[in-house]
């Protein structure tokens, strides 16, 4: 065979150079592939169910206001019946204390005329009952009670009731004679006074 002879060409492709162009394709140009969750955007919800949770929302805020109304009412009620019971209380000490006064008065009451002297029986009732109203407005100082001094002060609506004027030649305005005594408890004007005023 003559040396100017040539070898066939081989045509046959070379794995190794077409793993190599896929390569160089998909690193170039090829993306990886995308899911449909990807794809997909989430969907808002509904107008129906933001209905229904508002209408949750709702039942748990009125069964919340429901249990709150409740508490408060069995506070309240708790409350007054706690007040009644110290102001009976407070009235039943009260009373409680008033009676060996009301005990004195009954027994010079009854001892009153049993003497044969009228007059000394008369001077013993008085010093008697002087004695009782002491005992009385012991009691009712030591709870803050305070008699109004108001004969020859100057009239004051907030402590008398007038119950008639009187001319005399003196300052007009001036509490002259006292029906019944005012008190105080504390600072507040429990009973007023009952007087005459000069005119």
């Amino acid at each position: 065979m003559s040396k100017e002879q040539k070898e066939p060409l081989n045509l046959e492709t070379d794995p190794a150079a077409e793993s190599g162009e896929l390569s160089e394709e998909t690193a170039s140009g090829s993306e990886p592939a995308i899911s449909q969750a990807e794809v997909e955007p989430e969907l808002p919800p509904s107008p129906d169910d933001e209905i229904q949770q508002l209408k949750l929302q709702l039942d748990e805020y009125k069964d919340l206001f429901l249990r709150k109304a409740a508490e408060f009412e069995n506070f309240k009620k708790r409350k007054q019946q706690e007040y009644v019971a110290l102001t009976t209380s407070a009235t039943e000490a009260l009373i409680v204390e008033l009676l060996p006064a009301l005990d004195d008065l009954d027994r010079l009451l009854e001892n009153a005329g049993a003497g044969e002297n009228n007059k000394e029986n008369s001077e013993s009732l008085r010093r008697g009952a002087r004695q009782i109203r002491d005992k009385i407005m012991d009691l009712l100082q030591a709870r803050g009670v305070k008699a109004i001094e108001s004969v020859g002060t100057l009239f004051d609506p907030e402590l008398h009731e007038a119950l008639m004027q009187e001319q005399n030649s003196g300052e007009p305005g001036i509490v002259l004679k006292e029906f019944r005594r005012g008190y105080r408890l504390g600072v507040k004007v429990i009973r007023h006074a009952q007087v005459v005023v000069s005119g």
